[in-house]
């Protein structure tokens, strides 16, 4: 048995595993296993005899695009399984670095926090123009309360 990662139309995980389990059911394939990780996207990971089991299991199926040909060793997987320290909170108002990206480095303040996204939209500051962009909260730092 090995575990083939199958790549599907991102936001569409969960309903690719669902139909991929039944047809492996009606079809009697060798599928043991579909897993979908909630904070892998585009992916869904399937425990198999071989990959032209689940070749067989995608075919013709929606939302699947391919088979990736190589096996994934389950470590490789826990590690998106394993849970992440909590990050620091952001608050609207902040004063946040942007860590990763074209604008890492910036200063920019916190107009507005989703927290259901995991996203903050910022408005970058010392720039001519004032723009406003949505970034993932792990990709920014807060520096500073804004004062005022």
């Amino acid at each position: 048995m090995a575990i083939y990662v199958v790549t599907v139309t991102s936001g569409r995980e969960d309903i690719v595993a669902e139909i991929l389990a039944e047809e492996a059911k009606r079809k009697k394939l060798g599928i043991y296993s579909v897993t979908v990780l909630p904070n892998v996207r585009g992916f869904i990971f399937v425990e198999a005899e071989n990959q032209l089991e689940v070749s067989k299991a995608i075919f013709e199926l929606r939302y699947a695009k391919k088979v990736l040909p190589e096996e994934v060793d389950i470590k490789e997987i826990l590690q998106y399984m394993e849970e992440k320290v909590k990050p620091e909170e952001i608050n609207e108002g902040d004063v946040v670095e942007i860590l990763i990206g074209p604008l890492k480095g910036s200063k920019a303040k916190v107009l507005k926090v989703n927290q259901k996204k995991g996203e903050a939209m910022l408005e970058l500051i010392n720039v001519p123009v004032p723009i406003n962009i949505t970034v993932p909260i792990n990709n920014i730092r807060k520096t500073a309360k804004e004062e005022g």
